[in-house]
């Protein structure tokens, strides 16, 4: 079957890719860099290079497809970041597939499941959820795909928590460990983290898609850890001093939205956005996958996770 990945040299999207090549699929990618990105490069897939804002992109890589996986749906990393082109994309998106009659996945975020009804109850986080538009946008966006799968469309859902392991290309400002081995974060959470390895969210994407598991949300949760024992195995694998210091998520979550919401008021820049803390801060401990048990997705051990993220980020010079 033919399959497109939108957003497949993105960190899912790209082991979502991988995933499928291993399964026989016949697999094309988008994105806009020229040449195509190393995660890609060398692969046996095609490369659909274009900027899908462009007005009937999505309409032209979408034909002659069966299969479209949307690892790529746009979210607000500042705090006053507009909702118009995120929202007329997942329309436009919703529609294509719709008519076409093809089968869909969808790339949502954990923090789309109402966890505090059992789970998560601590109100200052709740409140978090509130300030930073990440949420909110995030939220819609599941409830439209669920709104059509209602409707009649196919379509897998998957909510993934904190994902690391190899292939990940996303700016080096953005990268937890880079960050942690180059001596950067002097300060690491005094949370709890639930971190799964990309590829058993690509690898439970792709079997729910076969199990034909549409239009309920499959939350893909996997190791229970604390930030600081999490930094500290990061920084054993790297060869580097731990970071001293640690602080409750609370702190750098509020900090963090203080400062930003500050400097753009008088309106300055940052290279500094409070998202990471925000979703640091919507952690907590969680039992293990049903979703991923039930489609029979063993987890792999967090330490051979941190060993392979380790070494991909060190191949493409981030640390």
């Amino acid at each position: 079957m033919k399959a497109l990945v939108l957003g497949g040299s993105g960190h899912i999207g790209n082991a979502v890719a991988r995933e499928l090549l291993k399964r026989g699929y016949e697999v094309s990618v988008t994105g806009r860099r020229n040449p195509a990105p190393l995660n890609v490069s060398g692969l046996p897939l095609r490369y659909l290079r274009g900027d899908e804002n462009s007005g009937g992109q999505l309409d032209k890589w979408i034909d002659g497809h069966e299969i479209v996986i949307d690892a790529a749906a746009p979210y607000p990393l500042e705090l006053f970041n507009g909702f118009d082109r995120a929202k007329g994309r997942t329309y436009e998106l919703l529609e294509a597939v719709s008519c076409r009659d093809l089968k869909f996945a969808y790339v949502s975020s954990f923090t789309t499941q109402k966890r505090w009804e059992g789970g998560l109850t601590e109100w200052p986080a709740r409140v978090a959820m509130e300030l930073h538009p990440y949420f909110a946008l995030k939220q819609w966006m599941e409830d439209r795909v669920l709104d059509r799968s209602r409707l009649g469309l196919r379509v897998v859902v998957v909510n993934p928590t904190m994902c690391l392991g190899p292939w990940d290309l996303h700016p080096r400002a953005l990268c937890l460990i880079p960050r942690l081995l180059g001596g950067e974060l002097p300060v690491v959470p005094a949370h709890y983290l639930n971190v799964i390895d990309v590829r058993e969210v690509a690898s439970g994407l792709v079997t729910a898609l076969e199990a034909k598991r549409y239009g309920t949300p499959l939350l893909f949760s996997g190791h229970n850890v604390s930030g600081e024992l999490l930094c500290r195995w990061i920084c054993e694998i790297g060869g580097v001093a731990p970071p001293v210091l640690s602080a409750p998520a609370a702190i750098a979550a509020y900090a963090g939205y203080w400062w930003e919401s500050v400097v753009r008021s008088f309106g300055g820049t940052t290279s500094y956005t409070s998202l990471g803390a925000m979703l640091t801060y919507q952690h907590e401990w969680m039992p293990p996958s049903r979703p991923l048990r039930d489609l029979e997705i063993t987890i792999r051990p967090l330490y051979e996770t941190l060993l392979d993220s380790v070494e991909w980020y060190r191949d493409i010079g981030y640390c």
